[in-house]
């Protein structure tokens, strides 16, 4: 299981500290040190499950979304521009990502949402 996102962020540390509770191993991918390429992002978007679309990919209540010109937050507006804004700017994703067998099962942290997905 693969863990996407940036330690600093108070979700993000949220879903590790849930995950370390219930003693779930993961990987985690800090989007600050490590970059995401085109083909991880389109098949992610490609197998997202039914309860997820891939505009919920963007966090457009975060700081990067804020501060985006207008130019780049049109891109966010279609699935191939918005995966070429998650490339160009990484903490603009909805955090924390989870991917097990490189399908995204989750966005973002509910608690009710993980005890479903992980049976604890």
């Amino acid at each position: 299981m693969m863990v996407v996102g940036i330690k600093n962020c108070s979700t993000v540390k949220k879903a590790l500290t849930w995950f370390d509770n219930h003693k779930i191993k993961y990987e985690f991918f800090d989007l600050k040190k490590e970059a995401l390429d085109q083909a991880t992002l389109t098949a992610w978007v490609k197998k997202l499950p039914n309860h997820l679309t891939w505009d919920m990919l963007i966090n457009k209540s975060g700081m990067t979304w804020r501060n985006l010109t207008d130019r780049e937050k049109k891109l966010g507006d279609k699935k191939e521009t918005a995966i070429q804004l998650i490339i160009e700017k990484p903490t603009v994703m909805k955090r924390p990502l989870v991917a097990i067998d490189k399908k995204v099962v989750s966005l973002g942290f509910d608690e009710a949402t993980f005890k479903q997905l992980f049976k604890k």
